[in-house]
């Protein structure tokens, strides 16, 4: 028996998406996160810097499974990621410079779109788009240096049991080109979506399939955040390039004229689309391609 991706309508009410949540920043969260490692069960010695002992506290959270902190302990984990998100430069996406004042090309969706390189985790987007795994459960790796862990660890324990809560509902994991949206909690982003990219081998070319599945996934982001009206603003992470594997330049044309053709389809729905790039390497192949855009590049 197949099982049809959950809906929207299906998990909506069971995770509160419409509830309007603040997280109360600690303002002592570098005391705090050094007293909270004995309510964990473990211990940091006393030397250790803030630094240190919050990469150390959200080692120690990533392989936690759903629903097994207390909630008074979830809220003080949660308050410490604002505290920490508080101190951090915010950036909102409508001061960013469009695509049309900046780039020669001709694309399409040049006036709603920008490209960025920053911290997705500190964009005061309406929605992130995070790079999930299948489990929606984010990175079990102990600090593992990828978008998923990231976003985990900056929004707080919720964002994992809202995932588990879907993927239960659901009774199977979540496909890849599909997504699901959960609350952002302790982030500056009201919302998370969770999209799942294909994986590709290192070095091997993409199948007429596999870009297909690419396109689904900005597709289904799209299509999703569409359907919660207060959200006027996403940003997207360069969905399956990095460990995924997918060849940069290929997600990248992939990634621009997806948006575009949705952005044509759906014109006025959003404020601002922002391609956010991790370094600006990555930023300057979408450049190249918008320099010189004149019409459909995947």
């Amino acid at each position: 028996m197949t099982i049809l991706p959950l809906q929207l309508s299906d998990y909506r009410t069971s995770i509160d998406l419409d509830e309007l949540t603040f997280v109360e920043p600690d303002a002592t969260w570098d005391a705090s996160v050094h007293a909270i490692f004995s309510e964990l069960g473990a211990s940091v010695p006393e030397n250790v810097s803030t630094e240190e002992a919050l990469h150390r506290l959200h080692g120690l959270l990533a392989p936690i499974d759903p629903f097994q902190l207390d909630v008074r302990l979830v809220e003080k984990i949660e308050r410490i990621a604002a505290g920490v998100n508080k101190q951090q430069v915010r950036t909102d996406p409508l001061g960013l410079p469009n695509v049309s004042t900046k780039y020669s090309g001709n694309y399409p969706a040049a006036d709603h779109t920008c490209i960025w390189v920053g911290d997705i985790t500190q964009l005061g987007a309406d929605v992130i788009v995070n790079a999930a795994n299948s489990e929606l459960l984010g990175c079990r790796l102990p600090n593992h240096a990828c978008i998923d862990n990231a976003i985990h660890s900056a929004a707080g324990p919720r964002l994992r049991d809202d995932c588990a809560t879907i993927i239960d509902r659901q009774q199977s994991h979540e496909q890849v080109g599909q997504a699901k949206i959960t609350r952002g909690y302790a982030l500056p982003a009201r919302f998370v979506l969770h999209t799942v990219g294909l994986q590709l081998r290192p070095g091997s070319n993409p199948t007429v399939q596999e870009r297909q599945q690419l396109v689904n996934a900005y597709r289904s982001c799209l299509d999703l955040a569409s359907q919660v009206e207060v959200i006027r603003t996403i940003a997207f992470c360069a969905i399956s390039t990095g460990v995924f594997s997918y060849p940069k330049r290929e997600a990248a044309e992939i990634a621009l004229t997806t948006v575009a053709d949705w952005l044509e389809a759906h014109p006025q729905r959003f404020d601002r689309v922002i391609f956010n790039l991790y370094s600006t390497a990555d930023a300057r192949v979408y450049e190249d391609i918008l320099d010189t855009y004149e019409g459909r590049q995947a």
